[in-house]
Parts: C-alpha cells; structure tokens; sequence
C-alpha cells in the first residue's frame, strides 16, 4: 500500500482540493488529532469527507483522536490518553487490509 499524509495547513477552509486528490488515488480516509473524539476538528472533516467524496471511498471514513477525559499532566497518562504511532500503523494496516 501506497498511504499519503496530508498536514492540514488551516483549519478553515479545509483543503478539499488537496483531500479529494488523495483520497481518488487512496480510495481511503484516515483522521488523526489530537483533539478529543467528541467534538473535535475531525468530526467536521469526516462529514465534510463523507459528504462530498463518498462516492470516492471503498472504506469508512477512520478517526483516531485523544479519548474523551482530561488529558493528564503525568508522561505516561498523557501518552495513555493521545493517540500513539502503533495506533495509527495498526488503523492503517486494518483499512488497508494487511492484517
């Protein structure tokens, strides 16, 4: 597989061009931020996404995001509550089908 990164340089607009180029090649949508799951700037992409390039997609839109609760002061509770690289390697490796 073949996965592109797009940073987003703003948040608003979005950069749908730039979106749909990836995701007519990709046929795939992975989120990650960390923001919390409930009500974060991935929830208004992943609509916008849904809304615009579904036809585009061969897979649901995935959002990795920071777990809904505070996140902690302490290293190790703070990296318990943010989303991790195995996280992200495992989300593309199931959307992708490698594992």
């Amino acid at each position: 597989y073949d996965p592109e990164v797009i940073d987003l340089i703003s948040l608003k607009p979005f950069d749908l061009h730039a979106i749909k180029k990836s995701i007519e090649k990709t046929h795939k949508a992975i989120i990650v931020e960390e923001c919390m799951l409930t009500g974060g700037i991935g929830a208004s992409l992943s609509s916008e996404i849904h809304e615009r390039f579904f036809d585009l997609l061969d897979h649901q839109v995935v959002r990795l995001s920071s777990q809904d609760v505070p996140t902690a002061f302490a290293l190790e509770l703070e990296a318990a509550t943010i989303v991790q690289p195995e996280q992200v390697i495992q989300a593309v490796e199931k959307v992708v089908g490698a594992k």
